[in-house]
C-alpha cells in the first residue's frame, strides 16, 4: 500500500465545505469481555461518548482503515477478516462547515488486551457489556451502532 497522505488543514476545511466525508467506526470486542467506548475531545461529537473511528484515506481499503482505527485510536490489533457489518449512518453536524459524513460501522474482535487511547482525540475510555451501559451523553450515530451490535449478540 502507498503512503497515506493527509490534507493540510486549510485544504481539509475546503473539502468539508463541499464534500461528504467517508468515515468508519468500530465496535471492538475485547478478549476479556465488553466493548470499548471513548470520550471525544475533538469535533464532531466533542465532549461526548463515541466509538473509535476515522476517515478512510487514499489508498486504503476497508480492512486497512479498520486496522488503522484499532491501532491508532486504541493501540489494539484486530482481525478484519472476521468483521461484522453493523450499518451506515449519515451524520450532519453544525460544526466544521456544516460537515456531513457517511459513516459505516463494523464490529471486530481485538487480539490484544491493553488499551492505549489516542490522547489527542480522547480523554478517557470505558468498557461496556450491555445496552443499559450506553451513556446518555453519546452521539446518535454511535448509539445507533451500539443498538445494532447488541441486537446481533
Amino acid at each position: 500500500m502507498s503512503k497515506i497522505k493527509f490534507a493540510p488543514r486549510e485544504v481539509f476545511e475546503q473539502i468539508l465545505e463541499y464534500a461528504v466525508i467517508p468515515t468508519f467506526d468500530l465496535v471492538i470486542e475485547m478478549p476479556q469481555g465488553g466493548i470499548v467506548i471513548v470520550y471525544r475531545k475533538i469535533q464532531p461529537y466533542a465532549n461526548q461518548w463515541a466509538l473509535p473511528g476515522l476517515r478512510m484515506m487514499k489508498p486504503e481499503n476497508i480492512n486497512d482503515t479498520l486496522i488503522r482505527i484499532a491501532s491508532q485510536e486504541l493501540g489494539l490489533k484486530i482481525d478484519p477478516e472476521k468483521k461484522r457489518f453493523l450499518g451506515q449512518f449519515v451524520g450532519r453536524f453544525r460544526t466544521e462547515h456544516n460537515r456531513q459524513d457517511i459513516s459505516t460501522a463494523y464490529a471486530a474482535c481485538s487480539k490484544t488486551k491493553e488499551i492505549k487511547i489516542n490522547q489527542s482525540h480522547f480523554s478517557k475510555y470505558c468498557v461496556i457489556t450491555s445496552p443499559s451501559d450506553i451513556p446518555a451523553r453519546m452521539g446518535a450515530m454511535y448509539r445507533f451502532y451500539l443498538n445494532s451490535f447488541f441486537k446481533t449478540e
